[in-house]
């Protein structure tokens, strides 16, 4: 059970040789975020063609799904940062600990929120489909995606064992396989059986068991799935890692299925121009998200080793690559936007609604950039909650608030929501780096601490005689314990 096992990487002295251990660890990230993105893009491109209406309903149920899955996959999120730090100290058994309790308990978690998410299924079509939806289509094609996602919560850990480890290309390979079945059984079932929606929900969660299967053999063959006793600390540390995660994901996803209700308010041409815009927006955010798992794996390594120079040296060369790529991306698609549209519908009035928006990607591609660079220390550092709260306070406090007054009050349309998704951007950057900046500061009052009570220590040292040196102490007498020296 060592197949695949790789020792904690460690900051080569050279920048440029640094820029290629990130990009080892955020290449296979980034492939299996692009394969997710480009099965997005297949799958819009392939209901756009099929009808306006069937893009509409994907790009009404996929949002109230995304919620579902944000509330299982922070518990893979907290396997990637605990095996990390594990890993780095070289405390492989508590590694071994977490496997099989963690992919039953992220497992049942998935069926439960599954089993919820189904019964309010119908009642949330009903409330949130804008009018000539078909409400019973859109129900259905949410169950079905609802059924795979106790497999999606044990592939978030899956992968979150072995990207803690350093192996992301594992699941690189399986998220590859996994996109390519789905697209070919997306279009036989769209456009061969003439299902639609539901075909295409039918061919993602087929793919997504397919996947989850393959990882469970992967996991299995590098680290065994023995029972263990003794599990407790390895599953409370999971479990405090993960629950302000399930709260950011519920924050973030939520504001993103909120914001899909509010473009269903504005017309389904808005409706659908938005998921055009939300998969192009996709399409950099992979690069972001990926660029920041590097990070929070190889700093939460160096962190577990108590290498915090290396850490900094990991954390400057993620921030070179996150920025260069995810901005030169943002301003590719946006150049792109008239022909990349046409792409993913063939309504002309969808394409025009989206190709109005695309000038806000080059603008917020470096504010993602910058708050999950500092986002990836904090969470590398075990500060989920840090993250959590700037995740809550730019969705309740400026989000929601200004989408909504700016397309309800000022009905400025898909213009109004992605100048608030801008704002909320802006304000999560600037939570998030207070909050990196107020552990720091934590940090280093911490250290000067430690440091003047060492040098205090060395100065009492250093007044006492050689002879009284070589000399053992008294004992302290018992009335007085913390007293020394005793008086006479």
């Amino acid at each position: 059970m060592t197949e695949g096992r790789v020792p904690p990487q460690e900051p080569d002295a050279r920048f440029g040789s640094r820029l290629w251990q990130v990009v080892r660890i955020a290449g296979p990230v980034v492939l299996t975020s692009a394969t997710t993105v480009v099965l997005g893009l297949t799958d819009t491109a392939l209901l756009g063609h099929h009808s306006t209406e069937a893009l509409g309903i994907a790009a009404l149920t996929l949002p109230l799904w995304v919620f579902c899955s944000a509330l299982v996959i922070p518990w893979g999120s907290a396997t990637q940062i605990s095996v990390a730090r594990w890993y780095g100290s070289g405390d492989t058994a508590a590694i071994r600990e977490l496997v099989r309790p963690g992919l039953s308990g992220a497992s049942a978690i998935g069926a439960v929120v599954a089993f919820v998410g189904a019964v309010a299924a119908p009642v949330l079509v009903a409330v949130t489909a804008p009018a000539g939806l078909d409400h019973g289509e859109a129900t259905i094609m949410l169950w079905i995606l609802l059924c795979g996602l106790p497999f999606t919560a044990a592939t978030a850990h899956l992968n979150g064992i072995l990207a803690g480890a350093g192996d992301t290309a594992s699941g690189a390979r399986v998220s590859v396989a996994v996109a390519a079945l789905n697209a070919a059984l997306s279009a036989t079932l769209i456009f061969g059986a003439g299902s639609g929606p539901v075909g295409s929900a039918t061919a993602s969660t087929l793919a997504l068991i397919a996947g989850s299967c393959a990882l469970v053999l992967r996991v299995r063959s590098i680290w065994g799935f023995e029972q263990v006793s003794a599990v407790r600390g390895p599953l409370r540390n999971w479990a405090s890692l993960a629950l302000p995660d399930v709260a950011f994901g519920a924050a973030s996803y939520g504001a993103d299925a909120a914001i899909a209700m509010i473009a269903a308010g504005t017309g389904a041409i808005s409706l659908a121009g938005h998921r055009v815009m939300s998969t192009a927006t996709s399409l950099v955010w992979m690069f972001v998200f990926g660029t920041g798992v590097a990070i929070a794996v190889l700093t939460g390594q160096r962190l577990g080793a108590g290498d915090h120079h290396g850490r900094a040296a990991f954390v400057r060369a993620g921030a070179v690559v996150m920025l260069v790529c995810s901005c030169t991306l943002a301003v590719a698609v946006a150049a792109l936007s008239p022909w990349l549209f046409q792409l993913l519908s063939a309504d002309s009035a969808v394409v025009q609604a989206a190709g109005g928006v695309v000038w806000t990607l080059p603008v917020v591609a470096p504010v993602m950039a910058i708050s999950m660079i500092y986002a990836a220390q904090l969470r590398a550092a075990g500060d989920t909650k840090g993250v959590m709260y700037a995740s809550l306070f730019s969705v309740s406090c400026v989000t929601l608030p200004a989408v909504w007054v700016l397309t309800t009050v000022c009905d400025s349309g898909l213009s109004g929501i992605y100048y608030g998704i801008m704002a909320g951007w802006i304000a999560r950057t600037a939570a998030t780096y207070l909050r990196y900046a107020g552990a720091g500061r934590a940090r280093s009052r911490a250290r000067s601490g430690a440091l003047r009570r060492r040098f205090s220590v060395r100065r009492s040292a250093a007044s006492i005689s050689p002879r009284a040196r070589s000399t053992p102490p008294p004992a302290t007498p018992a009335r007085c314990p913390h007293r020394w020296p005793p008086s006479r």
